[in-house]
């Protein structure tokens, strides 16, 4: 005899149907979000897109705000992925630092109007007041091993600690995205390679 409950079935059925509908919301409205910008979306192009009812986006999501909200999830994933991408393949720290700049600047001009959002949102649900900007804890001990390697081989400077250093980067670096965050005019494409330029003339060996 078995133990098995056949109304246990059903309920499994319904709830893969649900997953499956809230997925494809979710990506409608990322998609949507990256086409046309998150504030000309509406809850009703997102369904229609999805195809589904405008009341099915609200069995799953509060708002479209939420749906940003859940974004802001992948951005800390995407960001470690780009730092290992960018670090497994160049050598010199200087490299590596413009690179991981030019990379993100190029990222950005990509989803400008999204990527700009969701930054935001990730500042808003996840910073503290005591502790710095989410994305910059990701990128804070990667930076350190790059100068810290670079003091090592002569590339950086060594009259400062690595770990100091490493806050004047960061530092440079995050005014660029804090001004694009306020200004979305801010010209961040070109903004954010160029702090990374000049934070490396800032950290780099002298020869003289």
């Amino acid at each position: 005899m078995s133990d098995s409950n056949p109304s246990a079935i059903p309920v499994g059925r319904r709830e893969r149907r649900k997953q499956e509908v809230r997925a494809r919301l979710y990506e409608a409205a990322r998609r949507l979000f990256n086409q046309q910008g998150f504030d000309a979306t509406t809850v009703e192009q997102i369904a229609e897109a999805a195809d589904c009812a405008p009341a099915t986006f609200f069995n799953h999501f509060q708002n479209k705000q939420t749906v940003l909200r859940m974004m802001t999830s992948g951005v800390v994933s995407h960001l470690q992925e780009m730092l290992e991408a960018e670090f497994e393949h160049t050598d010199s720290a200087e490299q590596r630092l413009v690179g991981l700049a030019t990379t993100a600047a190029n990222q950005i001009a990509q989803h400008h109007d999204i990527a700009r959002h969701v930054m935001l949102e990730l500042v808003r649900t996840r910073g503290r007041p005591e502790a710095q900007t989410p994305y910059l804890d990701q990128i804070f001990e990667p930076v350190e091993g790059v100068l810290s390697e670079g003091q090592s081989n002569g590339e950086v400077r060594d009259d400062h600690d690595a770990r100091f250093l490493t806050r004047m980067v960061v530092g440079m670096l995050n005014t660029a995205v804090t001004h694009w965050l306020a200004d979305p005019s801010y010209p961040i494409e070109q903004e954010l390679p160029r702090a990374a330029r000049f934070a490396w003339d800032a950290v780099r060996a002298r020869s003289d």
